[in-house]
């Protein structure tokens, strides 16, 4: 199984979030939408307006939270200037 990825650029960082299959729509979508209506460009938002972050040893991942726009995120950098968001949820 091949994994699809969707990039977003802003200014020098990329953001790169993983597409999963939508059964509804039969369409690869980002998983942050489909598991969480977060759209991309929120979880952007949020990364910009981290509040809070630590770094999880159990997962290897950033774990953070934008107090700004009530997201959680998990991420981690696959090189300096590209940041793979795992996932993003509000609670």
């Amino acid at each position: 199984m091949f994994k699809i990825y969707e990039i977003h650029e802003i200014t020098e960082l990329k953001f790169k979030f993983k597409l999963d299959l939508n059964p509804a729509t039969n369409e690869h979508e980002p998983h942050v939408f489909i598991r969480h209506l977060i759209e991309p460009e929120q979880a952007i938002v949020a990364f910009l307006n981290i509040s809070h972050k630590s770094w999880n040893q159990v997962y290897k991942r950033w774990e953070a939270y934008s107090k700004a726009d009530e997201l959680h995120l998990y991420y981690n950098f696959t090189d300096k200037k590209t940041v793979m968001i795992i996932t993003a949820f509000k609670i």
